[in-house]
């Protein structure tokens, strides 16, 4: 006989064996304060210190009716349900032998062993087999991570309907989502949170406002730095809007700048923006607090922004490009207004001011306008009379110019 035949069909015994022996394993009453027959066949009423055991699974009650034909406890008496990956503590529940489900209702609280997740809520549904959880009645999830300062940091997940595949450490949470942790909060129509792999997905009008930031559109998704437990990237997909607000220091101005377009996408360090891309339909602007009349605008087919500290640094419009901004003086006041145009705008900023602009055409021509608002406010400052004189001296100015030029060409003749 084949010896390799013997050892397969050994595993194979084995395997069944252990199959039938799980499925076997019966459902044990250990305690009972006293015990009852009921009028139902097969029931049994028991009350107190109840007691049930099932492999590794153990629940308490202090009152109970167990359905031995089928196996099925209702706990009526509070209910205390241990398994080793955590524990359910519920008014009342009850526990189904054949498919290791557990039910719980009533003020439900549910945490898993290694203290890193808490579910609350009214009613409860626990499949042992799946190690999968669900929650439709006013659930509330937590999610606890430990920092390296030794400090716990909490996701708070609350909405309408929550489920959680442990097995995978995937959370689903419906309708009204509200999802909080330190400096940010995100509200949307559906949220997915996948904690091996520390990305967050955003559906239905999703908006995420943190400190200095908000991000609004149809799609969000979100990358978490598994270390620091700060934001590590965000996508947005349609509609999307993005903001920020950076305060000002030793008195200096706030900075805010705004980008909308069909895609953006964002990188963060330690909370502060590194960079802004928006593709498709670009419209950007920034301008500060004291100024906020005057908005730099940036337009175009995409649109890139570097950033330091949190501060605009340098600005890549691409794409029929255009772009407006305001030269501001030291005394705050607004010197000029700067229109350019061109395939590709380069723009890099010191102290949220224009440094150094450089426009590049091809297919649109590169062309850039400077408005002198400080003599156009002069002249709206003028008296009807004053501003008449002035174009009357303009014009004879300009009269004499043109026939000292024309005496000059005469003579060179």
């Amino acid at each position: 006989m084949n010896p390799f035949k013997i050892v397969t069909f050994c595993g194979v015994l084995f395997c069944t064996t252990a199959s039938l022996f799980a499925q076997s394993s019966p459902l044990i009453m250990r305690h009972a304060d006293s015990l009852a027959v009921s009028q139902k066949a097969g029931h049994l009423v028991l009350n107190g210190r109840v007691h049930f055991i099932h492999d590794s699974i153990q629940f308490r009650t202090q009152r109970a009716i167990w359905n031995k034909d089928v196996d099925l406890v209702q706990c009526d008496g509070g209910f205390l349900f241990t398994h080793p990956d955590g524990f359910i503590q519920a008014r009342s529940g009850n526990y189904r032998k054949k498919t290791e489900t557990a039910t719980a209702t009533g003020d439900v609280t549910a945490k898993d062993s290694a203290g890193t997740y808490a579910f609350f809520g009214q009613y409860l549904v626990y499949d042992k087999q799946k190690e999968f959880l669900v929650l439709p009645e006013k659930p509330l999830l937590h999610q606890y991570e430990k920092r390296k300062d030794k400090t716990i940091d909490t996701v708070a997940i609350k909405a309408k309907y929550i489920t959680y595949d442990k097995k995978n450490e995937f959370a689903q949470a419906f309708r009204e989502v509200v999802v909080t942790e330190n400096d940010y909060v995100i509200t949307c129509d559906t949220a997915f949170l996948d904690k091996k792999n520390n990305w967050l997905a955003l559906k239905g009008h999703p908006k995420c406002v943190m400190k200095n930031y908000e991000l609004t559109g149809d799609s969000i998704y979100l990358v978490i730095d598994s270390e620091s437990r700060t934001l590590r990237s965000a996508l947005v997909i349609r509609n999307a809007h993005g903001k920020q607000h950076e305060p000002g220091k030793k008195g200096k101005p706030d900075q805010f700048t705004e980008a909308t377009g069909d895609t953006l996408f964002a990188e963060f360090k330690n909370n502060k923006m590194l960079r802004l891309y928006v593709n498709i339909n670009a419209h950007g602007l920034f301008y500060e607090s004291d100024l906020a009349k005057y908005q730099n605008l940036m337009d175009g087919s995409r649109l890139d922004l570097s950033f330091e500290e949190g501060k605009l640094q340098k600005a890549v419009i691409a794409g029929e490009a255009k772009s407006t901004y305001f030269h501001v003086k030291n005394d705050r006041s607004i010197a000029g207004r700067n229109e350019s145009a061109g395939d590709t705008i380069y723009i890099s900023f010191e102290d949220s001011k224009v440094k150094h602009l450089k426009m590049v055409g091809d297919k649109t021509l590169a062309s850039g306008r400077y408005f002198d608002l400080e003599k156009e406010k002069i002249k709206g400052s003028m008296s009807p009379s004053q501003a008449k004189k002035d174009s009357t001296r303009n014009h004879f100015k300009n009269l004499i110019a043109t026939k000292k030029k024309k005496s000059e060409g005469e003579t060179q003749k």
